[in-house]
């Protein structure tokens, strides 16, 4: 007996629903990526990464650069912004139209804020 739901045999759903569970075996991530977003490549060292700020958000908010990369944001609001790392980097005020970067040599992850606006966040991994 073939059973349908909406039009759609129960196999063609229970192929949709495995394929879409990842294995037991692999290594689990907080961090989903819809499928239509495009993929993020990590820039070279001397290469720039640009950041936009719109609407109290940070575009992208997590970036992937090599050691030697710059980031610059560029702020779209009409509020001031800044990029701060708590004891580490801090663009100061960049004022509407403005631009602000770092050039990040030290692998690590850094987890940044607005220091105007602490629920704006962003991160940045600096392979190595």
């Amino acid at each position: 007996m073939l059973i349908r739901s909406a039009g759609l045999p129960i196999a063609v759903l229970a192929a949709v629903v495995i394929a879409g569970c990842g294995d037991s075996s692999s290594s689990s991530s907080s961090e989903t990526t819809p499928a239509d977003a495009p993929a993020q490549t990590s820039p070279a060292a001397g290469e720039a990464t640009a950041v936009d700020i719109k609407d109290y958000l940070y575009a992208p908010d997590a970036i992937e650069v090599a050691p030697g990369a710059k980031v610059t944001w560029t702020n779209e609001d009409s509020s001031p912004h800044t990029a701060t790392v708590k004891g580490g980097f801090d663009t100061d005020s960049i004022a509407q139209g403005k631009s602000a970067s770092v050039t990040l040599t030290k692998p690590g992850t850094y987890a940044y804020y607005c220091a105007f606006h602490p629920y704006m966040h962003g991160t940045i991994v600096v392979q190595g």
